[in-house]
């Protein structure tokens, strides 16, 4: 990076820098997944009507966009559910991340993710989409979210299960190609007129995207949001 990004990406973090603390840090087995709950002081929590992304800063002059999920208005607190099964930054900053920690990040927004009226929502992704979805199904309500995540750990597909009170499928990566292991258990299920929510690494998202629209007498509404290449 040259001097004159690193400058503007260091007045940018004076200006809207924002603090948060670590209040605990789980790991599942093995440590390729976490789970961060964070205090956010001063973040109106009740405001929120779509999914929202954390630009967080994971090192210097770097940044990566996390999903508070769990949350709770009033003590306003949440939870990042972070897959750290990629050798990079991200991976490396939440694996010696400790209780007590502040982290940095320049501010929450909004996605395209939220409650379509009327409509139940199917979900479709990877495990880097556990906390996008669990935030998804906050916002509309238990019993409105169904889907299913691509995880290749049996133990996590298992903590997965136990730990979490969703209609959220964990599922295994039985083929090389989470398209098409999204696409075969989907081609299982009932559809009706939910929409369709897909995320996760981005040519998984554009392919499946792609291969729904091929189903027969599908009709639903597709969205999607890619995270990861």
């Amino acid at each position: 990076m040259n001097m004159l990004k690193k400058k503007a990406l260091q007045l940018i973090e004076r200006q809207l820098g924002k603090k948060g603390i670590v209040l605990e840090v789980r790991s599942w087995n093995p440590s390729t997944f976490y789970e961060v709950d964070l205090h956010l002081p001063g973040v109106d929590m009740d405001k929120w009507t779509s999914v929202q992304h954390m630009k967080t800063k994971v090192a210097e002059y770097v940044y990566r966009d996390y999903t508070p999920a769990s949350w709770d208005a009033e003590t306003q607190t949440c939870t990042l559910y972070i897959d750290a099964s990629h050798d990079g930054d991200g991976s490396k900053w939440v694996a010696q991340l400790r209780k007590g920690d502040q982290i940095c990040y320049l501010g929450i927004g909004g996605t395209n993710a939220k409650p379509v009226d009327g409509k139940q929502i199917l979900c479709l992704g990877d495990s880097s989409c556990v906390g996008h979805f669990l935030a998804l199904e906050q916002l509309v309500g238990k019993g409105n979210v169904a889907g299913a995540l691509v995880i290749k750990e049996e133990n996590h597909r298992a903590e997965f299960a136990s730990y979490f009170d969703t209609l959220l499928e964990a599922i295994p990566q039985k083929l090389s190609s989470n398209i098409d292991n999204l696409h075969n258990w989907l081609k299982e299920q009932q559809w009706g007129s939910n929409a369709i929510y897909i995320a996760g690494n981005v040519p998984m998202v554009v392919g499946l995207k792609q291969k729904i629209r091929n189903l027969p007498d599908f009709d639903a509404a597709v969205k999607v949001q890619g995270f990861w290449w």
